[in-house]
């Protein structure tokens, strides 16, 4: 592994640590806003009749968002109020939960003895108490500030405890899923992929079961961030860094969809530049992949301002350094560490890995500059802060030495592997050292090479002193030479100019050709647009016959069914008055010949009515217009099979949803092609079908008759298959004609139902 393998390696580890450390605090939050939960929470305090327990637990959630969201010395005086409330309560838990979580708003807030003292105070209370819920709740406390305060060992063991004591407790999840975050944070420090692994895949399953965003958020970051780790352990996996881009992105875009809904917004910040790092540092660097850098810090760092979490704010100005360095922008990376510089100090937990490598960019960039006073300078801070991380870290390890070698034999090798790192730093800050001597001597040479240049300086000169000498010699030479170059000059303008008269020549002659491209181009223009304007005037006296043959087809219905209403009404009427009255005339019981008469009448008079009923039915039906198109050609069949015409109808799917009008004239179509079969076909079977799929509408009509060519049809078409085409198009649908000599005729026809 490479040293730059490895400090990248570290300041990720570093940054997850702190991710973390942030984002597990909360074991109880909730889905809500963080104003409307604010506001909820007051009303439920509010209560008269609510019960004092849930009231406390009220209180505490109330602490918890406001510190978070509004201040921490509002928040922490309601977590007080909360103790107060609690006082009367013999069940010590729930002012030991109270106390749990003013130890950790204490040391956010830096206070780290009263943190300390808080914690005391919750196992006093819990030792009052037999729910082995709150117990569990004050060991993962208690192993909350041993971790941050770099007792890792002693903290995996008491999380440990805590996962005993939540064991069986149906509402111990919540708790199960911080504790699992905790150890996962751990081994990532450790560098320890297989526990990592495990504790983030058993985060992320509890925080879906949760369901609450806080959790959600945090867990994917976690499981991202084992698979870029796991990605930089083996760059052949591309699948793990697939992974990483997913579960981070998949962080980011839910804390962004419900950033009002966000208990903690630092979420945003984070997600944004874990999401920038591993573009930076893992993919090819292509133009896309540098706006994805540029897109995620640019989120990172307006995300952090607003939240005031300057670890981001300053990582985001260090990776922005980075960047202007690789492009040789030195001016603009100096700005960039100075930023980070002044970020990070303004923290009061502020990063010291951090801010060692914003003083180690700087002294590296001043030595490019040659300001070795202001390298030197930053150097002296980088070594400071890097001896304090180095003793601290080496402290740590002593502590935790023998606890890590149980666990996992590997961890000596990498604590050799960080040490030789380490070693090799330092010896390349004594070579950055040494090249800086370097370039001082490499200065001195350079000065003492300028004086050698002065002094061939002079020799030139003196050389060019005797030159002028010899040229002035030759200056009555070069004069003759001047008159004969003069007089070859006047002859090679006299042949220029002979060429300039060629060219304008030429030059008109490509302008009389352009001119005359220009006008064949203005005729195919205007032939063009003529087309255009006769195109248009066809379309016009299409819409304008359309229209002739709308109004004209509307017309013939509406005389249709005022002839049909008359028949019925006036003719019928009449005819059934004739009947009533030669009724009269019929005798019970005779059978004189007058009387067969007038019983031959009246059965010719019910005849006749029937027949009129049946041309008004014809010319309009009751039932189209009372049932619609389907059930309207249904009658139509039914009644010519009655009469003997072989038709049979089939209807699908129709749903009766089309304007009266439509329906209409699709019926007349129908009537024109089943009169044509069996008029001109000579058909032994007819088929009518009608079929509705969405807003498609199919009428087909088919015979097994004579049949004819369709190559013929235009010298076929007299006023019937005219009336049907132009009835189509009136519908805006279309006709489709099969037939052949001696295997019938098919004609399908489609539209749209509206």
């Amino acid at each position: 592994m490479t040293i730059v393998n490895l400090q990248l390696i570290q300041k990720t580890m570093h940054l997850l640590y702190r991710i973390i450390c942030t984002i597990t605090l909360l074991i109880a939050a909730t889905s809500s806003s963080a104003q409307l939960l604010a506001d909820s929470l007051r009303n439920i305090i509010a209560q008269p009749q609510l019960p004092l327990e849930k009231r406390i637990d009220a209180m505490d959630r109330l602490g918890q968002v406001v510190f978070f969201n509004s201040g921490w010395k509002e928040g922490l005086s309601i977590l007080r109020g909360s103790l107060a409330m609690a006082a009367p309560m013999k069940d010590g838990q729930y002012r030991a939960h109270t106390y749990g979580m003013m130890a950790a708003s204490y040391y956010i807030m830096g206070d780290e003895n009263a943190a300390y003292e808080c914690l005391d105070s919750a196992n006093y209370y819990i030792g009052r108490s037999r729910s082995r819920l709150m117990k569990g709740y004050v060991q993962y406390m208690k192993a909350w500030l041993e971790i941050r305060s770099h007792k890792e060992t002693e903290g995996i063991h008491t999380l440990q405890q805590a996962l005993d004591m939540l064991e069986n407790d149906p509402d111990a999840l919540k708790y199960k899923q911080a504790i699992y975050s905790e150890l996962a944070g751990i081994y990532f420090r450790w560098y320890d992929l297989v526990n990592v692994e495990k504790y983030t895949r058993l985060s992320l399953t509890a925080a879906n079961k949760l369901g609450t965003l806080d959790k959600l958020i945090s867990a994917n970051q976690e499981r991202g961030s084992y698979f870029t780790n796991l990605y930089r352990s083996d760059n052949s996996r591309q699948e793990a860094l697939d992974s990483a881009l997913f579960y981070i992105r998949y962080a980011l875009n839910i804390a962004r969809a419900n950033r009002q809904r966000l208990i903690n917004p630092s979420d945003i910040p984070f997600a944004a530049a874990g999401l920038a790092n591993i573009f930076a540092e893992n993919m090819p660097a292509t133009a896309a992949n540098k706006d994805s850098i540029d897109y995620y810090n640019h989120i990172a760092l307006e995300e952090g301002r607003m939240t005031k979490q300057y670890v981001v704010e300053a990582g985001v100005y260090n990776t922005l350094a980075n960047m202007a360095y690789n492009r040789g922008d030195y001016n603009e990376a100096i700005e960039y560490y100075n930023g980070a510089i002044a970020t990070t100090v303004q923290d009061p937990l502020y990063d010291k890995y951090n801010l060692s490598q914003s003083y180690l960019g700087l002294a590296t960039l001043y030595e490019l500059r040659k300001d070795t006073s202001a390298a030197l300078f930053n150097y002296k801070q980088y070594m400071d802060i890097y001896k304090e991380l180095f003793d601290g870290e080496k402290m740590n390890k002593a502590k935790d030495l023998e606890a890590k070698y149980e666990m996992a034999r590997k961890e000596k090798a990498l604590l050799e592997i960080r040490l030789l790192a380490e070693q090799r730093n330092r010896e390349l800050i004594h070579a950055r050292y040494l090249s800086g001597q370097k370039d001082q001597a490499l200065l001195a040479a350079k000065y003492a090479a300028i004086l050698k240049d002065k002094s061939l300086l002079n020799a030139k000169y003196e050389a060019e002193v005797q030159q002028k000498a010899l040229t002035d010699a030759n200056f009555k030479t070069t004069k003759r030479e001047q008159e004969l170059k003069t007089m070859g000059e006047r002859f090679t303008y006299n042949r220029k100019l002979n060429k300039i008269y060629s060219a304008l020549t030429i030059a008109l002659f490509l302008a009389a050709a352009f001119l005359y491209y220009a006008f064949k181009q203005r005729s195919n223009a205007l032939k063009q647009k003529q087309r255009l304007h006769n195109l248009e005037l066809d379309q016009i006296n299409q819409a304008h016959r359309m229209s002739v043959l709308s109004a004209m087809l509307e017309g013939q219905e509406q005389e249709r069914t005022r002839l049909a209403r008359d028949l019925h009404d006036g003719l019928g009427g009449l005819l059934s008055g004739v009947k009533i009255e030669l009724s009269a005339l019929q005798e019970p019981g005779t059978s004189s010949p007058r009387q067969a008469i007038v019983h031959k009448t009246m059965h010719h008079l019910d005849s006749a009515v029937d027949e009129l009923r049946r041309i008004a039915r014809s010319m309009m039906p009751e039932v189209l217009i009372k049932y619609g198109l389907g059930e309207a050609i249904k009658e139509y069949c039914n009644g010519l099979k009655k009469s003997g015409v072989p038709v049979s109808c089939q209807v699908y799917n129709y749903r009766n949803n089309m304007s009266a009008s439509r329906q209409v004239t699709l019926y007349r179509i129908t009537q024109e092609l089943v009169n044509n079969a069996v008029k001109h076909a000579a058909a032994s079977q007819i088929l009518v079908q009608l079929q509705q799929r969405d807003n498609q509408l199919f009428l087909v009509v088919e015979d097994d008759g004579k049949g004819f060519d369709t190559a013929h049809l235009q010298s076929l078409k007299g006023a019937g298959l005219a009336n049907i085409q132009s009835r189509v198009e009136m519908l805006n649908g279309s006709l489709e004609i099969a037939s052949a000599p001696g295997t019938g005729a098919a004609f399908n026809i489609e539209c749209v139902v509206k």
